[in-house]
């Protein structure tokens, strides 16, 4: 199990060590969110955090590939969710999924999207579904501005509620390195 875990955080830290990547956060109505992206090559590495007072926290770890096409980047891959929500028991989900990035002049347009049906999640989760979208400023090489919507969401079953940790609006900014 140690020899597992040391690998997967191996394969992880090789798109950080490579110093490609963005560290982004994003700050909505009532909740706020916090990603890590890397690449090396085809290969992506993700950490993402998102929180809120009301209903409680959902963390991810995440590994997928990307393609060019044309002026877009497109990915794909898997993520391991965490979900510590409000007055329930700890959930966890592996979810599948991708995104797109098309860069139009100074500004970028991405979307990403990850779903885990029940056979894919815990006992207790009927579904996991997150999604985000927005328009990226890159007012320099550094550093960016983002406006978007956010949308995480745990369908719950036997006796567990269903919670959105997020479902609006948010503005954020990126740090590229």
């Amino acid at each position: 199990m140690k020899k597992t875990l040391l690998g997967a955080l191996l394969v992880l830290s090789l798109p950080m060590a490579a110093q490609a990547g963005d560290l982004t956060a994003r700050v909505g109505d009532g909740f706020f969110g916090a990603s890590y992206e890397g690449s090396l090559l085809l290969l992506t590495t993700s950490a993402d955090w998102l929180t809120n007072d009301d209903a409680g926290n959902i963390g991810s770890l995440g590994l997928g590939v990307q393609a060019p096409l044309g002026i877009a980047k497109l990915k794909a891959g898997g993520k391991l969710v965490y979900m510590d929500l409000k007055h329930q028991d700890n959930h966890y989900a592996a979810a599948l999924g991708g995104g797109v990035d098309i860069p139009i002049g100074a500004f970028t347009i991405y979307g990403q999207g990850y779903y885990a049906p029940s056979g894919f999640a815990s006992d207790g989760v009927d579904h996991y579904k997150e999604a985000r979208a927005g328009v990226r400023w890159n007012m320099t090489k550094m550093v960016s501005l983002d406006a978007g919507y956010q949308y995480g969401y745990m369908g719950g079953k036997d006796g567990n509620r269903s919670v959105a940790v997020a479902d609006g609006f948010y503005v954020g900014a990126q740090l590229n390195f």
